[in-house]
């Protein structure tokens, strides 16, 4: 199933480039994750993001964010929660921006052969200064992780997460954002910390006359937990 995941995103990635003008630009992202995994007993747990994401390699700042989640286990394998980004924008043209953006989802996990199996769906509402409203946004990303071998802190693991805005502003066109389809390893460390990083393709069509573009990204991420 993985493989022929792997083999449709690879023949959408490639068709879009082929029908369209695509401008591309390297970039690095961060995220510095806190979790708190639950306690035993209790359904409740949460996590707070910092990240920050560059762009022309590392020469520029494109924009940052803190986003706090809370999290609550119906089941060992369904969760709903919410949360509220805050994120500062930094266009190549024009003053900075500040958005506000609060959102829910629903998640659901389990084993796969050998490997952990996972969905979320989030909607999220997008409060962008000098916007002509706000934005709606559903996201839909779909993860696989697995152990190089049984026991190991080392895995290796990849997602696929499509952005859709569900209504148009003077920003933002209703339609697909961006999808981003993400590759790479992470290491368990001691004192309960974790570090996750490879490679990102982010592809976002053009809208209202603007070229597509495509971002090759080196995404890490270090995760702590409580």
């Amino acid at each position: 199933m993985i493989r022929k995941l792997s083999c449709v995103c690879f023949f959408l990635l490639w068709a879009t480039d082929a029908g369209a003008q695509t401008l591309t630009d390297e970039r690095v992202w961060f995220t510095l994750t806190l979790q708190e995994p639950g306690n035993a007993g209790s359904p409740w747990r949460w996590n707070f993001e910092t990240y920050f994401r560059s762009r022309e390699g590392v020469d520029e700042l494109d924009s940052m964010g803190l986003r706090p989640t809370l999290i609550y286990a119906v089941t060992p394998h369904w969760s709903v929660g919410g949360g509220y980004a805050f994120v500062p924008l930094f266009p190549v043209i024009g003053p900075s921006l500040i958005e506000h953006r609060p959102y829910g989802q629903v998640g659901w996990t389990t084993a796969v052969a050998g490997g952990t199996f996972s969905f979320r769906t989030r909607m999220e509402v997008r409060f962008v200064e000098s916007n002509s409203g706000p934005a709606g946004r559903f996201r839909q990303q779909v993860r696989f992780t697995h152990p190089f071998r049984k026991g190991s802190r080392l895995s290796w693991g990849g997602y696929d997460e499509i952005l859709v805005h569900t209504n148009s502003t003077t920003r933002a066109a209703r339609g697909v954002d961006s999808n981003r389809f993400f590759g790479g390893v992470a290491v368990a460390m001691p004192h309960a910390l974790r570090i996750e990083s490879g490679y990102l393709n982010q592809f976002s069509p053009g809208h209202r006359g603007l070229p597509d573009r495509r971002y090759h990204i080196l995404s890490s991420t270090l995760t702590v937990s409580f």
